[in-house]
């Protein structure tokens, strides 16, 4: 069998200058396709212009590689266009052109993979587009297109599925099925899995009085939605059950008795009950979008963390705060909400946008780099889902190559459960047993090939212990394999 040789880069940082880091953390980003927020600059009009976009997004995927990131939250629905060739609705401006080849989200599904790093698709779900149209100076309500006939509502200029109609669940589970069955993502991620803002106007008395069944318009609102969550994670795990299921959800759940200041709320005012989700078992996790400080930060981190349910809260961060008229945070402020968030063991953080990062607005990037990854990461086990350990990569090998090491194992057996997928991560140290709990140790992660060629470098040490786990795709990880001691790069 062909050995296909990874080749990789790490930053040197001198061991005995890292604080306590945690090995297992999600470091996530979204990255917002609509509006050409954050990618692509351009839209597809000739195979110069999707070269263009993919090295546009191989140059972002490369900065949030050397931050450490481990997730990418990658939008590939929003107004009711996709980004991939859809049955179902038609490809984004921005993407669409006679060049039938090019597939986005293909493409950033293999970038990401290139990378070491997870790529989880971002859905809008219930606003499909606007339903007016402006011709000269006067707007005109839009036509609602065929494929939403019977189950969208036109409410304050926008076009909204109606979750109230049962008919959305079956034509959004549609939509889920088609890209989870083509794609293989490691996750699907729901935005805007809510009612629409002041949605006490929502125009849906009609299918409230057909389905509501004596609740309250209240309760039936979050019956709704839950039931398309509900519908949506089974549907996603009978397809392919390492696929995680998440949303991004409004920051505060509820109110809470030790905050006076107003604020808009899941629960209360958009009717979404994300902590039912997670103590149901319909979600593997929750980023809170947490753009607000202070009072409106801490306590909801804490209050998130005890809905949890035993599945995983992953505060979203608002970098674009600093750029915000009304707010303009110095970088200390998402600094101490990313140190809150460790500290009260949430399970990472997911940061808006993705510009912010790749621009290191105000140093923000070099900031969360140095402060809290320097060290690699791995992402936290999906026990609810899996607890088969993989097996231990065996007949680990080294031998000297262009002044590097060139360490090669054989690829473990891969179960069922384990769905054709395995990775390794490679551990060194300058002692033995090598503690594979310190992430100062691991030098390579989440590979997909089995081999590895490191660097000679001697200001770690001139001996040192090389050790090779496998990691499946619901993140449990092996044994350790027999060690391969060096001396200077000899084995």
């Amino acid at each position: 069998m062909k050995r296909l040789v990874f080749y990789f880069i790490f930053a040197i940082i001198p061991v005995f200058t890292l604080s306590a880091q945690p090995k297992h953390e999600m470091r996530g980003v979204w990255l917002t396709v609509n509006h050409a927020l954050d990618w692509p600059k351009n839209a597809v009009q000739s195979t110069a212009d999707i070269d263009r976009q993919k090295a546009d997004l191989d140059r972002m995927l490369d900065r949030f590689e050397k931050a450490g990131i481990n997730v990418i939250f990658f939008q590939v629905r929003f107004s009711g266009n996709v980004i991939y060739p859809s049955l179902i609705e038609p490809v984004s401006e921005y993407f669409n052109s006679e060049h039938t080849n090019y597939d986005p989200l293909a493409y950033a599904i293999e970038a990401c993979r290139r990378r070491r790093m997870e790529c989880h698709a971002w859905m809008a779900v219930y606003p499909v587009g606007n339903s007016t149209v402006k011709k000269g100076k006067k707007r005109y309500a839009a036509p609602v297109p065929p494929r939403y006939k019977g189950i969208a509502k036109s409410y304050n200029g926008g076009l909204y599925l109606d979750p109230g109609n049962p008919q959305t669940t079956d034509y959004l589970l549609r939509l889920i099925r088609e890209m989870v069955s083509a794609y293989d993502l490691d996750g699907v991620h729901f935005d805007y899995i809510r009612y629409p803002t002041g949605s006490g106007q929502f125009p849906d008395n009609d299918t409230y009085r057909r389905y509501g069944q004596g609740k309250t318009k209240a309760e039936w609102r979050r019956e709704n939605i839950n039931r398309f969550v509900y519908a949506a994670y089974d549907e996603v795990k009978a397809l392919k059950p390492w696929v995680q299921v998440s949303s991004a959800v409004v920051g505060m759940y509820n109110t809470l008795p030790t905050v006076t200041h107003r604020h808009w709320t899941a629960f209360h005012n958009v009717y979404q009950d994300p902590a039912d989700w997670l103590q149901k078992g319909k979600h593997d996790f929750v980023v809170p979008m947490m753009y607000y400080s202070g009072d409106l930060f801490f306590p909801f981190v804490d209050d998130w963390q005890e809905r949890s349910g035993g599945r995983f809260v992953v505060p979203g961060l608002g970098l674009y705060q600093m750029d915000a008229k009304e707010f303009g945070w110095e970088p200390d402020v998402l600094l101490e909400q990313i140190r809150y968030s460790r500290d009260r063991r949430t399970q990472g953080n997911v940061f808006f946008r993705a510009l912010h990062l790749v621009e290191n607005r105000r140093g923000i990037c070099d900031e969360i780099v140095s402060r809290f990854y320097a060290t690699p990461a791995v992402l936290p086990a999906l026990t609810w889902l899996s607890r088969s350990i993989p097996a231990t990569p065996q007949h680990v090998y080294a031998c000297e190559s262009d002044d590097s090491l060139l360490l090669t194992w054989d690829n473990v057996a891969i179960s069922e459960m384990q769905e054709k997928t395995i990775f390794y991560n490679v551990y060194r140290s300058n002692t033995f047993p090598v503690d594979t709990t310190d992430p100062r140790n691991l030098i390579a992660a989440r590979m997909e090939n089995n081999s590895c060629k490191i660097p000679i470098d001697n200001r770690f040490g001139l001996e040192h212990y090389y050790v090779v786990t496998s990691y499946d795709r619901y993140h449990n990880e092996s044994a350790v394999s027999a060690p391969v001691y060096t001396v200077n790069g000899k084995w």
